[in-house]
């Protein structure tokens, strides 16, 4: 009985040690993504532009210096660098799912209707890259 004890002692300091640190560490794991967007107020206007990035007609960066609404058409669409919670939800969703490069299809927000392109992703799973990153 003592042995069984021991062992199940054993397990349990090795789940107790080891289930906190890997919980940790996933929770930690960080996704950053750098997004382009274009800011219109119709869906419509929005369907228009990507098609005519779609086919090569204009490039992404002079559709957004064109047609965008939002200041950061100064910048070729560029609104930098952003993480979970830092923009709206809609555009935040869409980039989580969107590879590099690839146009979303038009997403409404309060601001009107965007086209959003995530021009560059950054994984951080260690902890301390991170914290030095913020």
């Amino acid at each position: 009985m003592k042995i069984l004890l021991n062992i199940f002692c054993w397990i349990l300091a090795i789940y107790c040690i080891y289930f906190p640190f890997s919980y940790f560490h996933s929770a930690m794991d960080k996704k950053e993504f750098k997004i382009s967007h274009i800011l219109v107020d119709s869906k419509e206007k929005a369907e228009e532009i990507k098609k005519e990035i779609v086919n090569k007609d204009k490039t992404f960066a002079n559709a957004a210096q064109e047609y965008s609404l939002c200041e950061s058409k100064k910048d070729k669409g560029d609104i930098g660098y952003s993480m979970r919670g830092m923009i709206f939800k809609e555009i935040e969703d869409a980039a989580l799912k969107l590879d590099r490069n690839i146009i979303s299809d038009p997403i409404k927000t309060e601001a009107g209707w965007h086209i959003i392109k995530v021009t560059d992703l950054k994984y951080y799973s260690d902890s301390e890259n991170f914290a030095k990153r913020y």
